[in-house]
């Protein structure tokens, strides 16, 4: 009798580790001053990692996955963020590691910072709209100034006065690649 093979349906995830209730739940004093980890965000080469200051249960509902209100001071891709963050609706992802006492100073001693990127104030338009504008104004290359809302997260900003952007925007199909080119032969 040949071996039945097993055939998962439905949606595979990348997670390891516990959910934070799990972690929190089994440390004394609810683990307050604790390192927890994201396996998600290790991918990373700047550190990541939070720093647990307060924990609060939550009441359980029925039919849901079991969550608590964590608030952590939170270092992400090596900035500490200047505010404590509550952590509740990702609480339930059994993605969390906690880090043992002895591995902290390797997350401390890591000074690896996300580098800023420097965004242009303006961009081109999509060619199709360009097109209208151009025809509509007389304009001859109209451009769609670029508005960025600025948070602890996101590590960039618009470039100042007389700076050069460090990413450059364009709405073209670009070169292609020497193994497609042959699939563009007439078309650029």
């Amino acid at each position: 009798m040949a071996q039945k093979a097993i055939k998962y349906i439905g949606r595979t995830t990348d997670f390891k580790g516990n959910t934070l209730w799990e972690l929190v739940g089994s440390l004394p004093d609810w683990g307050v001053g604790r390192m927890v980890i994201r396996n998600m965000f290790q991918r990373y080469p700047e550190p990541c990692y939070m720093r647990i200051l307060k924990v609060q249960a939550v009441n359980e509902q029925p039919n849901e996955a079991r969550k608590v209100r964590v608030t952590v001071e939170k270092t992400w891709r090596g900035i500490t963020q200047p505010k404590p963050v509550e952590i509740y609706s990702t609480s339930y992802k059994a993605d969390y590691s906690l880090v043992p006492v002895g591995e902290e100073q390797k997350y401390l001693s890591n000074k690896n910072k996300v580098e800023e990127v420097i965004l242009p104030t303006t961009i081109e338009l999509p060619p199709l709209l360009r097109e209208y504008i151009r025809d509509e104004t007389g304009v001859a290359n109209p451009q769609m100034k670029v508005h960025f809302k600025k948070t602890f997260n996101k590590q960039a900003r618009l470039a100042q006065e007389g700076e050069k952007p460090t990413l450059e925007v364009s709405m073209d199909v670009g070169k292609p690649a020497p193994v497609a080119s042959k699939l563009y032969e007439g078309l650029l």
